[in-house]
């Protein structure tokens, strides 16, 4: 029987961008939270609906969970209320506690006037100057966009009130679960101090650096099934 991971998205909330992933799709039993696009969900709401599918998992034993971005906030949250639900985490360009305030404050405020409809397919050059490394082909960016080009702008304005809110820093030392934190060098979404704090403060973590840009899971370079069956990253633990 598989092992349950849980993919926990990011800002998005698609859970739709694991196509890269092909090995963890075939050894892991994977199910990938989608979070509500049209109501407000906080991260204890999120937390229970990743929370509810792991209980769900024949024989109830813990499992993987994978965060990337704003997911990561939500697997945090899940690991201080349910940490019997997890064996390891894999904390993808995230945060506890989001270090660039004066944009956080900014997006929050605007975030409450973003309409209930997708963003235009032209701003999607320019988002991807920040989300993309090089090494991302075009038609890997254009299937990024495709996969999560319906998400309303509303959704991005309530999960941006929700990091503008969140400071989990003073409680990660309560997370006795093995922890790898990725943090790209290159991210020019979530500042990569953000992951090296959260892997100082986490006791059981591993830190790996690797310059794939914010949207590490369709890097070639990145493996998540090689990730958790590299020995080094979880000696720690």
């Amino acid at each position: 029987m598989r092992q349950a991971l849980v993919y926990l998205p990011g800002l998005d909330g698609t859970g739709r961008l694991l196509h890269r992933q092909p090995c963890m799709l075939n050894q892991y039993s994977v199910h990938a939270l989608s979070y509500p696009q049209h109501r407000a969900a906080d991260y204890d709401d999120l937390a229970e609906l990743a929370a509810e599918v792991l209980e769900s998992n024949p024989g109830r034993k813990p499992g993987v969970v994978l965060a990337e971005s704003f997911g990561g906030a939500v697997a945090l949250t899940l690991a201080l209320r349910r940490p019997d639900l997890i064996e390891r985490l894999v904390l993808v360009n995230t945060f506890a506690y989001f270090p660039r305030r004066g944009l956080i404050h900014l997006l929050a405020w605007l975030g409450r006037f973003l309409p209930a409809q997708p963003s235009h397919p032209a701003t999607r050059d320019v988002r991807g100057l920040f989300f993309f490394s090089p090494e991302i082909s075009k038609h890997e960016r254009d299937e990024w966009w495709e996969r999560t080009g319906d998400v309303p702008m509303s959704a991005f304005g309530r999960r941006f009130r929700l990091i503008e809110g969140l400071d989990l820093r003073p409680r990660l030392g309560a997370i006795d679960i093995p922890a790898l934190v990725l943090a790209a060098p290159d991210d020019r979404v979530v500042p990569p101090s953000a992951g090296r704090e959260l892997a100082r403060r986490l006791p059981r973590a591993h830190l790996l650096q690797r310059k794939v840009g914010h949207a590490a899971l369709i890097h070639p370079s990145v493996d998540v099934a090689e990730l958790l069956d590299e020995s080094r990253f979880w000696r720690r633990a």
